[in-house]
């Protein structure tokens, strides 16, 4: 099953790997404001620990659906165990984005370090009354600005053959992406090198299908 899926220089290849697995602070450079394709003024930030409740009713807002096409299965609750997995992370290795509107979460972005260090695996997850409203390409972008300043190089995902709305954001990112498909499961694989994205998606955070 896929884990869960900025005012950092795009410049800088990122910190060592040592640097990486050292504890690391609640990055309040990350939080930032973002506007959807409605025009709507959201949050964005990292999560943190006391994000517990919100993330459990977000989950309880999402439809069969979406849960399906994120778990894999059919999965209406998350454990104590899985919500403090998914908020408690340690924003080098493992860094989780949520959107805010108000004090709801309507969408959270992650990538969570693959062995032995130069990859990560990205995921993403929208609300269904916020999708199709560009969330899941801001997060995307977001993400692998934080990830390329750490030291990762490169993302990878596996998502479902009917997620038009996530293979979309991955095909319309602006990175030189690999897709490749096993059965209904369609894995994407891409170098998050700010050199390597295109000039139109290098410009502003402009909302995608998702």
């Amino acid at each position: 099953m896929p884990s869960d899926g900025p005012a950092v220089s795009e410049e800088s290849s990122g910190a060592s790997t040592g640097e990486r697995s050292a504890a690391a602070e609640y990055p309040e450079e990350l939080e930032c404001d973002v506007t959807d394709v409605r025009g709507t003024s959201l949050h964005l930030r990292p999560i943190r620990a006391d994000d517990a409740d919100r993330l459990v009713t977000f989950h309880s807002h999402l439809s069969p659906d979406s849960i399906y096409r994120r778990y894999f299965a059919s999965h209406p609750l998350l454990s104590p165990t899985e919500v403090s997995h998914l908020t408690q992370v340690d924003y080098q290795e493992r860094l989780a984005l949520i959107i805010l509107d108000g004090e709801e979460i309507v969408a959270v972005g992650r990538y969570d370090e693959v062995p032995p260090g130069a990859t990560a695996e990205v995921a993403f997850l929208v609300r269904d009354d916020f999708q199709r409203r560009g969330l899941g390409r801001i997060l995307l972008n977001k993400l692998a600005s934080a990830a390329w300043s750490r030291g990762l190089t490169s993302f990878s995902a596996v998502t479902m053959s009917e997620n038009r709305g996530m293979i979309s954001v991955f095909e319309h990112c602006g990175y030189p992406v690999t897709l490749s498909a096993d059965g209904e499961e369609r894995y994407v694989t891409f170098p998050i090198d700010p050199a390597m994205r295109t000039s139109v998606a290098k410009g502003p955070d402009q909302p995608g299908a998702r």
